[in-house]
């Protein structure tokens, strides 16, 4: 996607279903678009997307067609529009080109579209590069065909585990062995420091990328234990997500938090892959800042909750949470209750994954 909009002088690039928001079984793929925007757009601006209505409306939805946003809507319209004033404004966009890859009207090819962005400093879009972005959305489109209709689960494995590299929070699926299967970018970073943590080589091809490994062998014996705990997901032992592990970064002050969690159900979205586990890593002196305004701005949640969801972040037990911000533990259990509420999630794991989509993008 950079190289797509590099090529055309945009700012930013999606190869994306706009009718289908990812939580519904559709894909994003982006270029300098923070993950936590995609998430908003899926939650919230999905049915205010002015071009994506405009386009369905007067039938402009055609395999290969091209289209500039100020063919679909003015742009005193647009500027006027919750889509633009709420959202697009905070990414600065405001000019769009777009071309439809697919039309949706085949089976198991969902309706999908290439977008070129600038913002209003910039000039227009004009016919080469719409000429341009209609001869890479065929190429798309051969690209695309094929994965979607012979690879469908391999494909939506990778367009999830670009979201994962998008995340500033370390992240690592384990195989059924404990063998690390796949590690983000920022899991990599913390890693290849060998601050605590490594990744020790195993066989090429039964392995993954290696093992996990802690520096100290009391780090490592408790690593390796709760990596087997997660592993075996016994549901009369199960253990507390809050109860992270704290491992010391070797010669270097402070120290990591790793978070073991059960992969519950198989998901066909992670297709050959399937792990039995997902780890997460933090530098315990650079906990992922929530963006709380997008917090409450997408589920009514309250400053209370939005403190204790920060708090969250650091894996500590609801214990710790309430002694930091100097509450009762009882309501701290009842400001969780209202995020899980809120948030329509049921367990810690799953509201802690959705918190890490929506931390602060520096």
């Amino acid at each position: 996607m950079a190289s797509i909009a590099h090529l055309q002088h945009a700012q930013r690039a999606l190869l994306f279903t706009p009718a289908t928001a990812p939580q519904a079984g559709g894909f994003v793929m982006a270029h300098d678009i923070p993950e936590a925007m995609i998430a908003e757009w899926g939650t919230r601006y999905l049915a205010h997307d002015l071009w994506t209505t405009e386009a369905q409306r007067i039938g402009a939805i055609h395999d290969g067609n091209v289209m500039l946003g100020t063919q679909l809507v003015p742009d005193e319209q647009l500027v006027r529009s919750v889509f633009y004033r709420e959202f697009l404004s905070r990414l600065n966009i405001r000019r769009m080109c777009t071309s439809v890859v697919f039309a949706g009207t085949v089976a198991r090819l969902p309706m999908t579209a290439c977008a070129i962005y600038r913002g209003s400093e910039y000039d227009d879009f004009d016919a080469s590069h719409c000429h341009l972005l209609q001869l890479t959305a065929r190429h798309l489109s051969q690209a695309l065909g094929a994965m979607l209709q012979l690879r469908d689960t391999e494909f939506r494995l990778a367009t999830s585990l670009q979201g994962l590299d998008r995340l500033t929070v370390g992240v690592l699926l384990l195989g059924q062995r404990g063998e690390a299967l796949f590690a983000n970018r920022s899991a990599l970073a913390l890693l290849s420091r060998g601050r605590g943590l490594s990744l020790r080589a195993g066989h090429p091809l039964q392995d993954g990328i290696g093992w996990l490994q802690a520096a100290d062998d009391r780090s490592h014996t408790a690593l390796h234990a709760g990596i087997r705990a997660a592993l075996a997901n016994d549901p009369l032992q199960p253990t507390h997500f809050s109860h992270g592990l704290r491992i010391a970064r070797g010669s270097a002050t402070g120290e990591l938090v790793v978070q073991i969690v059960p992969v519950i159900e198989q998901d066909p979205v992670w297709g050959m892959l399937q792990p039995g586990a997902l780890v997460f890593v933090t530098d315990a002196e650079q906990t992922p800042r929530l963006d709380a305004s997008m917090l409450q701005r997408l589920y009514g949640v309250s400053a209370a909750e939005c403190r204790v969801a920060q708090e969250l972040l650091h894996g500590d037990t609801l214990q710790d949470v309430a002694q930091r911000l100097n509450l009762g533990e009882n309501t701290v259990k009842s400001h969780l209750r209202q995020l899980f509420a809120k948030t329509g999630t049921h367990r810690q794991p799953q509201l802690v994954r959705l918190l890490l989509a929506l931390i602060h993008q520096p």
